[in-house]
């Protein structure tokens, strides 16, 4: 078998391995050519690129014409910081797409649509997330993407009030609307192990 691994992450695996959180061996098995990949902030220029580039994919899978997008709305996407880098652009430009109908993408149209994503209150990361489950269920490379959404949901709310509780199960559910014993199925059908949290639970009640 002749293979070749292309590996991408955001995080100092160096600073990992001083920490005993990522192997060396790998790390080495790895790092054969090691490429330093900027955010999209710092490379502008690639922006209106990017953009033609996903216009064309997505214009291809949703059988619409492409539409043209002008040098004003193109400068407004340039000046974003785009904290979500190329995947948030991606996803940002199969938005615009989607509502030009097949006319040409204008500065206003651009200007709504980063006000639009800016007033999300979950953040950017919910509205990545969510654009990526439906363009693969319009791949059809699933069938489920209302069940994912809500399971990651419920998985996100469950963490995080268990968390605050400080692993008190009684009073997370209580601050989640649920029995104590409903709350204990959800964590266990999500993976989240209650019985670890169990002894907290008991000593706080």
């Amino acid at each position: 078998m002749d293979v070749r691994v292309i590996a991408a992450t955001h995080r100092n695996l160096e600073a990992m391995i001083r920490d005993g959180k990522f192997r060396e061996d790998l790390f080495h098995r790895l790092n054969v050519v090691c490429l330093q990949l900027p955010p999209l902030r710092e490379r502008r220029e690639d922006i209106p690129v990017l953009v033609q580039h996903f216009l064309r994919k997505y214009a291809a899978d949703f059988s619409v014409e492409s539409p043209t997008i002008s040098s004003d709305a193109l400068a407004l996407l340039q000046a974003d910081s785009w904290p979500g880098n190329v995947r948030e652009l991606e996803n940002m430009t199969r938005r615009l797409l989607l509502a030009a109908r097949g006319l040409s993408i204008n500065a206003d149209a651009v200007r709504q649509a980063l006000a639009a994503r800016e007033t999300v209150p979950t953040g950017n990361s919910f509205t990545t997330y969510a654009s990526d489950l439906l363009a693969r269920a319009q791949k059809g490379e699933l069938q489920d993407a209302h069940a994912q959404m809500l399971a990651e949901a419920e998985r996100e709310v469950l963490t995080q009030a268990i968390t605050l509780a400080q692993g008190n199960q009684a009073k997370a559910a209580r601050w989640l609307g649920l029995s104590r014993f409903t709350l204990r199925e959800k964590l266990k059908q999500l993976g989240l192990h209650p019985d670890s949290t169990e002894a907290s639970s008991e000593a706080e009640g």
